[in-house]
C-alpha cells in the first residue's frame, strides 16, 4: 500500500472522529448519524469492490506474433466476469508498449452483469521494429456511488516482433542463384585432410599420418598426400549496439541503419550460398517476459503504472547470438534476434570481441558493424587479423570520422565500408566483403 492511500486512509478516520466528537459536544444525533451512514457506506463499497473485483477474467488473442513493419496484428481481448455479482462500472484499457497507430476500440468503459463479458476489438499498425509488448490489460472499477476505486494489471502479455527493415542486394541475381557468378576465395588459411588434391613423393619434415601406404607399396617409394587449403568463406556479423559508439545527434537512426546493414548483409550471404552467424552486444528485449508478475493490483493508476515500468526493468545481460554455419534459415534467425535486440551499455565493442572470439570460426570473416573506430578497437581488431582472422569493418554514418577510422585500420590492413545511406547497402557484393 502506498503512502497516498495511507494518507488517505488517515485523512477519513480523523475527520470521521473529529465530526463524531463534535456531534457529541453540540450534541446533535443527526449529525452523528450521518457520519455513521457515511462509514457504513464506504465500508459496504470496499467490501463489494473486493467481492467482484476477483471474478473479472481476461483472454486476449492475436493473429500474428512475427510481422514486418509497416505490416497490421489484429487483436481482440475479452473480460469476463465469472461470478454471480454484478459489476457496475468497469473500465479497461489495453495498451501497447509502442505507440503504434491504433485503428478500433483499444479501451472502453462498460457494466457487466453476471457471466457477461466485455470484447475490445482494435488494428496495430507495427510501423517500429522491436520486440513490443501488447498488456497486461488495465482494469479499474469501483462501487457505484464511486467512493472505492480498484485498479489491476491483469496476467496475460503477448509479444509481437517486428523485423528489420532488409535492403536487398542489387547485384544478386535469382537466375544466377549467386551475385556475380560464384565468390572467389583470396585467403586460403590451412590444409584440410578431407580434400586429397595430388600425390608426391616424400620429402623429409613431411608428417607420417599423409603418407599415401597403398601408393607407397605399389612403387616402393614412399608418396604422401597433398590437400586443397581451407578457404574462407561466410562471415560471422558483430553488431556493436554499446550507445556510446554512437553520439547522441542521431543515435536512434544510426543503430537501427546498423541493424538494416546486418539484417541485409546476412540475407545476402546466406542467398550466397555462405555460412553466416550473429554476435552483438545489446540486450535482449524478450528477457522482459522472464520478469513478468502474475496480478499486481494497485489503490491508484499512478502506483500501478509504476509497476508496470518497473516489469519491463531488464537487468541482465547475455549477449545475443547466433552460430555461424550455413542453412536455409540463418536469415531469419538472425533478423528474429535484431527484432528483439535494444541497446546497452555493459559490453563495448573490444570486450565483447576479447570475451568472445574464441569460440568464433576462423574460417568466417569477422564482420563488424559499428559507429566508431577508436584505437582500443583498431588494436582489438589488428591482434585478431594476426591471430589468422579475416576482417572487414563497416562504419554507420560516422560523417569526417571514416577518414580517421580508415586511417587506424589502414595499419593493420583492414578494410573499411562507409554505411552513410540505406541506398548504400546495394553496391555490396560478398566478394566486395
Amino acid at each position: 500500500m502506498t503512502a497516498r492511500y495511507w494518507k488517505r486512509t488517515l485523512l477519513i478516520t480523523g475527520c470521521s472522529l473529529g465530526l463524531i466528537a463534535l456531534a457529541f459536544a453540540i450534541n446533535s444525533p443527526h449529525l452523528a448519524y450521518s457520519v455513521y451512514a457515511f462509514l457504513i457506506l464506504l465500508a459496504l463499497a470496499w467490501v463489494s469492490t473486493a467481492l467482484w473485483f476477483p471474478g473479472l477474467e481476461s483472454e486476449r488473442t492475436v493473429n500474428r506474433m512475427q510481422v514486418q513493419q509497416g505490416e497490421d496484428v489484429e487483436v481482440v481481448l475479452e473480460v469476463k466476469n465469472s461470478r454471480g455479482l454484478p459489476v457496475p462500472w468497469l473500465y479497461v484499457e489495453d495498451p501497447c508498449s509502442a505507440s503504434f497507430p491504433v485503428r478500433g476500440r483499444s479501451k472502453g468503459l462498460g457494466m457487466l452483469m453476471p457471466r457477461q463479458s466485455m470484447t475490445l476489438k482494435y488494428t496495430l499498425t507495427c510501423t517500429r521494429r522491436g520486440y513490443h509488448r501488447i498488456g497486461p490489460a488495465l482494469l479499474e472499477t469501483g462501487d457505484l456511488f464511486g467512493l472505492h476505486k480498484r485498479f489491476r494489471s491483469d496476467v496475460r502479455r503477448d509479444y509481437i516482433s517486428v523485423l528489420p527493415t532488409i535492403a536487398y542486394i542489387d547485384t544478386y541475381s535469382i537466375s544466377s542463384r549467386r551475385p556475380q557468378g560464384p565468390v572467389r576465395i583470396t585467403n586460403r588459411m590451412y590444409a584440410d585432410p578431407t580434400r586429397i588434391n595430388n600425390l608426391r613423393e616424400y620429402q623429409p619434415g613431411d608428417p607420417l599420418n599423409s603418407i599415401h601406404w597403398k601408393a607407397t607399396a605399389r612403387t616402393s617409394e614412399l608418396h604422401v598426400k597433398t590437400f586443397e587449403a581451407t578457404a574462407v568463406t561466410g562471415g560471422t556479423l558483430i553488431l556493436d549496439l554499446h550507445e556510446d559508439s554512437y553520439l547522441e545527434e542521431k543515435r536512434e537512426s544510426r543503430m537501427e541503419l546498423a541493424i538494416t546493414t546486418t539484417a541485409s548483409i546476412a540475407y545476402l550471404l546466406q542467398m550466397s550460398g555462405e555460412q553466416v552467424g550473429l554476435l552483438t552486444n545489446g540486450r535482449d528485449a524478450a528477457e522482459a517476459a522472464l520478469y513478468e508478475s502474475d496480478v499486481v493490483e494497485a489503490r491508484s493508476r499512478d502506483e500501478l503504472e509504476e509497476l508496470r515500468l518497473l516489469e519491463m526493468d531488464v537487468t541482465r545481460m547475455n549477449p545475443l547470438s547466433v552460430p555461424t554455419q550455413r542453412g536455409v534459415d540463418q536469415a531469419i534467425r538472425i533478423a528474429e534476434n535484431l527484432a528483439r535486440v535494444l541497446p546497452g551499455q555493459a559490453l563495448d565493442l573490444p570486450a565483447l570481441l576479447n570475451t568472445q572470439c574464441t569460440g568464433l570460426p576462423r574460417d568466417a570473416t569477422l564482420l563488424p558493424v559499428t559507429g566508431q573506430v577508436t584505437d582500443r578497437l583498431a588494436l582489438s581488431l589488428g591482434l585478431l587479423k594476426q591471430s589468422g582472422f579475416q576482417v572487414t569493418v563497416f562504419l554507420i554514418d560516422a560523417g569526417t570520422h571514416y577518414e580517421d577510422a580508415a586511417k587506424l585500420l589502414g595499419e593493420y590492413n583492414i578494410h573499411v565500408f562507409h554505411i552513410e545511406h540505406e541506398r548504400d547497402l546495394h553496391e555490396l557484393s560478398p566478394a566486395k566483403i
